[in-house]
């Protein structure tokens, strides 16, 4: 046995250097002229005991796919190749790669992209091969400086790749021209609802088993029971790297956070008429509105959701977005003619509620923000950690009332806000600015739990500041229309994403709180095969949204559609985070909570052509959807602050609402006896009209002191 593993070694670094090392063709056609008789008799040996036929490709495939592998098959033994396909399970496929023998029992091998970070060094260089295997019309998938494989035509999150150690790479390499063919997933027609397999397991449409757990949830539970054996307590990092891959990919699609190794999940408690019935830490308490938000291994989701029934709605947790794609801004707003009459906002206290707060110190060592500056973190994972989204905006808010208490929030959710704004109640704030916007928590209508949340703070004498959003060529709004009566919305929506971006849509109807009326959204890639999907059951108690977090795979036009499973027409919204839609509404495109009436609502005009107009155009429009007027006034963008390279400039509604905020720090510090109401109707006096009320609401904002009034 021990002369068998020596006869295996020599076998190994012979082909290694000869294909792993080098990459190049003319090594390759050599390395086994060269070789030692040894090694060819471990090869012999080797054969014998069970690898492939000289000359014979062996594929290894994923056994879901295994029809569009024997396609390609039948394709190159047209073609003179001799090929055996063998299908596997995910976990099978994985040990396959990366537990490879020393002479492999196959050469070309199906691997999902997540496996790449982790089975790279497996796989064969073959970028000399990168010309010939485009003009075959494959996409090639690089890693590392290198290519390593092509994409599946029929799915974009998975490749064809060749073995480090085939002693077969030319035949392999012919093999793969032919899935230049494709045989993508055709997009849905005639009511078919294509299923989204990832990795070994197809996600169909889940049924509701528990009234009072989120859809998602159990979508994410249904994988668990695929991917995990029955009875078996999961740590995430204790399960095969296939069984990982596949459950965080699916709770990603689903936006569902999995954190730590124990892959701990973040849910939200929503009490819903009574006490909660559902043991939890004393920890978790709960927010003022009854809202609660845990953490639970992924062990013990099953266990847990069993637990919940009536009186609560476990949920996933909702997630801001900041407002900004972005002080010359200061001056435009009046702030100079403050200043020049001392008035620079000395007695308001400024809450900034945001995401993040990297580089504070270094703004801070710039002089661009105090040095007493008071923080504030709800996460638990450091106000100054994450993104330096809120660091560009409490500058602005610097810049123009520089004597103002600045309160620097971070959040991560809407239980975080809810307790943002019980301490801010607590401190005596007087503003607060906010440039984060919220989807799929109401009909976009001035509703639901953040619409709540702003109230408990303007109920209390607050101004809120709002940016008014930047999706004016990121919504889509439309009551559903079925001509053929296929199921499927007659419109398909489209984006173009390059590769490696992430996408992240999310669709609402308006049938609020909870409905029975059940809609499914699907996004298609470049090559016509689904990507994603989200396909919760509204059964009654469910809240009417659907959502998918996903990175594009290739560059390309990908569709978004939209199924309707079950229940009366309604009106859609929907919007996209990261890419521009075509067809594009502009109109009601305010997110939460941008379309509450007693929220300082404020859209955005270049600072460059403040006084003429005309809106950007990414500046989110009104009307809301009941019908209300929004957004309420404009200030100026695109202006330069000191956080670099992502907010200089600081382009869209995030950098124009903080001009506002300290706009009415100075006010207050001028008229301290101002109300909120009184002093939102101060700001919106100055105000100078610009046009149409649903792009530019009151108009422009410029200020002047009572002095010169």
């Amino acid at each position: 046995m021990n002369s068998m593993r020596t006869w295996w070694g020599l076998l190994f670094r012979g082909v290694e250097t000869c294909l792993g090392r080098t990459g190049h063709r003319q090594t390759v056609q050599l390395s086994f002229r060269r070789a030692p008789a040894a090694m060819l008799a471990a090869l012999a040996l080797g054969l014998a005991l069970g690898g492939s036929a000289l000359g014979q490709v062996g594929v290894a495939a994923l056994d879901t796919d295994r029809a569009q592998w024997e396609a390609a098959a039948a394709r190159a033994i047209g073609a003179g190749l001799s090929v055996r396909v063998t299908p596997h399970t995910g976990a099978a496929l994985f040990q396959q790669v990366f537990f490879v023998s020393p002479v492999a029992r196959f050469d070309v091998a199906h691997v999902p992209t997540g496996w790449v970070p982790t089975v790279a060094d497996r796989l064969a260089n073959l970028s000399p091969y990168a010309a010939e295997l485009q003009a075959a019309g494959l996409e090639l998938h690089s890693h590392g400086g290198r290519v390593i494989g092509v994409v599946l035509p029929w799915r974009r999150d998975a490749l064809g790749t060749i073995l480090v150690r085939s002693p077969r790479i030319e035949e392999s390499v012919r093999f793969l021209f032919h899935l230049g063919t494709p045989t993508t997933v055709a997009a849905p027609t005639l009511g078919r609802v294509v299923p989204l397999a990832i990795g070994p397991v197809t996600l169909e449409k889940v049924a509701r088993g528990n009234p009072f757990v989120d859809g998602a949830i159990e979508t994410l539970l249904s994988v668990v029971r695929q991917v995990v054996p029955t009875g078996q307590v999961t740590a995430l990092a204790h399960l095969p790297f296939p069984a990982q891959d596949v459950l965080t990919k699916v709770a990603g699609m689903l936006g569902i956070p999995v954190l730590g190794a124990a892959g701990e999940i973040t849910l939200v408690i929503e009490r819903r008429g009574g006490v909660a019935p559902l043991g939890i830490s004393p920890e978790a308490m709960p927010s003022p509105l009854g809202l609660t938000e845990v953490s639970v291994p992924l062990g013990q989701l099953e266990s847990f959701l069993a637990q919940v029934g009536a009186g609560v709605y476990v949920r996933l947790p909702h997630t801001p977005h900041e407002l900004g794609v972005t002080s010359q801004g200061a001056a435009l707003v009046g702030a100079g003619a403050f200043h020049a009459a001392g008035i620079r906002g000395a007695g308001a206290r400024v809450a900034v509620i945001d995401l993040g707060f990297n580089g504070l110190a270094a703004s801070q060592a710039r002089g661009d923000l105090p040095p007493t500056v008071i923080t504030r973190d709800f996460t638990g994972t450091g106000v100054a950690s994450g993104i330096s989204h809120g660091t560009a905006v409490a500058e602005i808010v610097h810049d123009v009332a520089p004597d103002a208490q600045l309160y620097l929030i971070k959040i991560g959710n809407e239980v975080d806000l809810d307790h943002a704004i019980t301490y801010s109640i607590s401190e005596g704030m007087h503003i607060i600015t906010h440039s984060l916007g919220w989807y799929n928590t109401n009909f976009y209508d001035g509703t639901g739990v953040i619409a709540d949340i702003v109230r408990r703070a303007t109920d209390a004498g607050i101004l809120w500041v709002q940016a008014a959003g930047n999706s004016a060529r990121r919504h889509y709004g439309a009551t559903f229309a079925d001509g053929n009566g296929d199921g499927w919305h007659d419109t398909d929506v489209t984006l173009t994403a390059t590769a490696g971006q992430p996408m992240i849509i999310y669709i609402t109807w308006d049938a609020w709180p909870q409905t029975g009326d059940d809609y499914d959204l699907y996004l298609f890639g470049p090559g016509g095969a689904l990507v994603a999907s989200s396909t919760r059951t509204q059964g009654g108690t469910e809240q009417p949204t659907e959502s998918v977090t996903t990175t594009a795979t290739a560059t390309g036009t990908y569709r978004v559609r939209i199924h309707r499973a079950g229940g009366a027409t309604r009106r859609l919204s929907l919007f996209s985070i990261n890419q521009d839609l075509a067809p594009a509404v502009a109109a009601s495109s305010i997110p939460a909570p941008g379309d509450v009436t007693e929220a300082l609502t404020v859209g955005a005009v270049n600072w460059t052509n403040y006084t003429t107009g005309p809106i950007a155009p990414y500046s989110s429009r009104g009307p809301t959807t009941d019908g209300r007027p929004k957004p309420d006034l404009v200030a100026p963008d695109n202006v330069t602050t000191g956080v670099v390279p992502h907010y200089s400039p600081f382009q869209g509604t995030s950098a124009a609402a903080p001009h506002v905020a300290g706009v009415a720090a100075l006010l207050k510090a001028e008229s301290p006896a101002l109300t909120r109401p009184t002093l939102t109707s101060r700001i919106l006096a100055l105000c100078v009209a610009m046009g149409d009320p649903f792009a530019f609401g009151a108009g422009r904002l410029e200020a002047r002191p009572l002095a010169v009034a």
